[in-house]
């Protein structure tokens, strides 16, 4: 089992939520710690310089920032790529009945591989190829192959169908490459230290400073919780039936 499949599953929803609440448990405990009398007591933040806060929330942002920008970039491949599993799969539709009775069969698995893909692959939260994806698939290959040996079957559509055939695989392969090739654990990691480093900052600027410490604090757990969970959200795209043709994705699914 990968480590994205423990937070990817039937429960993603709660895992999102469980992240969300880590910055506000972070400000809650950063807010206790400062209003400690012993704390405040011995501390005094008007030592610090304005700019030491600052010099922990830069690297935050920047670097939040680039994360962001690589998964929305990620997020338009992995869109790229699925509209053209859908226009491969209405091609192969086109050309399977063109080529008529005796190509039912693939007309008929190219539909069962559609809805496969559809309920199984292309959904938030998948994470590796799923078995019955890969049955669907291998029931595919096996239609073409029969047309492959049947004579009645045009030589031209016998090509045809294998080149899909080796699209579709070669695209599955894209997404499942394009789904992973940045969700390396670490980032979170970087962005939870630093996000975390930013609040002990801010309280540190406002010991023993009751209000300053609710407004500062709450502002910065609030927008870090919003803007982490977003980000958790992205980093497992899902289609996005608003770039493909509806006519053309009922076609397929149908």
């Amino acid at each position: 089992m990968s480590w994205s499949r423990v937070f990817v599953s039937d429960y993603f929803p709660l895992f999102v939520l469980f992240v969300a609440t880590i910055p506000l448990l972070a400000g809650w405990l950063c807010y206790w710690v400062a209003m400690r009398p012993r704390l405040v007591a011995v501390f005094v933040p008007r030592d610090l310089q304005t700019s030491y806060l600052g010099a922990l929330t830069l690297p935050f942002a920047l670097f939040l920032a680039f994360m962001v920008s690589d998964i929305w970039s990620r997020e338009n491949r992995y869109a790229q790529t699925v509209l053209q599993e859908v226009q491969k799969l209405d091609a192969m539709l086109d050309v399977a009945r063109v080529c008529g009775p005796s190509c039912q069969p693939i007309d008929d698995a190219v539909g069962a591989y559609a809805r496969a893909l559809s309920l199984r692959e292309w959904d938030e939260g998948w994470v590796r190829p799923h078995l019955d994806v890969s049955t669907a698939f291998d029931g595919l290959a096996d239609a073409i192959a029969s047309a492959e040996a049947d004579a009645t079957v045009p030589i031209h559509i016998r090509n045809v169908m294998l080149a899909s055939q080796l699209d579709l695989r070669r695209l599955r392969t894209d997404r499942y490459f394009i789904l992973h090739a940045d969700l390396a654990p670490h980032r979170w990691v970087v962005v939870m230290v630093l996000g975390l480093l930013s609040l002990i900052g801010l309280a540190a600027l406002h010991v023993g400073k009751r209000y300053q410490l609710m407004i500062g604090l709450s502002t910065f757990a609030i927008a870090f919780s919003m803007t982490l969970a977003y980000t958790v959200l992205l980093a497992w795209p899902t289609v996005d039936e608003s770039i493909v043709p509806s006519d053309q994705l009922r076609r397929v699914l149908e």
